[in-house]
């Protein structure tokens, strides 16, 4: 039997592709209010301003719209234009700003930051500089500290390090690998201790039960008791 669902943008009939499909087709999704609220419901308007066609190739699949100045929070119609999923890409990566310098904080030296991230760019486009960047954040400077299990004094290299040496923290790792089983296994009497005392007069009404069905064994049981 083949489903039939209504699109909650036109309210066309569709076959659903997959589970909790809501549109009949990707330009109903776009002109979804989900997508809209991003553009201060205005996103349905840019879209029939230009057509309902990228403003570079003229596609009519897969459109976007695009913030010209790269300001999310600008939603200004003069502001916005739509775009492709191929186009829209272009326009955010590799292209350079040339009316901007800026000095490299690894290397000291002068480039020119994407359009994109003109703000917030403070490396250059070398893999050196951006490794070593992430090495120097990383690092910090090294402290004294006491051992947690010899009590001996060490240099703190990373702020994880609690032991002075490998046997330390060998001995360290089996301790917290104790305190967690000692404490998993008090969780589970209180819940045994606790589940005895929920059904404490079910598990009675049980007993009496099955000893009335098996008065031979209790009696066997008593006489080997006494």
């Amino acid at each position: 039997m083949d489903m039939t669902y209504l699109c909650e943008v036109c309210g066309k009939e569709f076959h659903p592709i997959r589970v909790a499909q809501k549109f009949c087709s990707v330009r109903c999704k776009n002109l979804s209010d989900k997508n809209d609220r991003r553009f201060s419901g205005i996103r349905d308007y840019i879209l029939r301003r230009d057509g309902f066609k990228c403003s570079k190739c003229d596609s009519p699949i897969m459109l976007t719209v695009h913030h010209k100045d790269w300001d999310r929070t600008n939603n200004d119609p003069s502001n916005l234009i739509t775009l492709c999923r191929s186009c829209h890409p272009k326009e955010h990566f590799d292209v350079v700003d040339r009316n901007i310098k800026k000095i490299c904080l690894v290397c000291g030296r002068e480039f020119f930051p994407l359009k994109s991230k003109r703000n917030s760019q403070i490396l250059c486009r070398r893999k050196e500089c951006k490794t070593k960047y992430h090495l120097m954040q990383k690092r910090k400077p090294h402290e004294l500290k006491l051992c947690i299990i010899c009590g001996k004094e060490f240099t703190q290299k990373f702020p994880k390090h609690t032991c002075c040496s490998l046997e330390c923290t060998k001995i360290n790792n089996d301790r917290k690998k104790a305190e967690r089983y000692i404490k998993l296994r008090d969780e589970l009497k209180a819940k045994q201790i606790q589940y005895y005392a929920d059904h404490k007069e079910e598990r009675k009404a049980y007993i009496r039960a099955w000893q009335s069905r098996n008065a031979g064994k209790v009696k066997m049981y008593k006489r080997k008791q006494l």
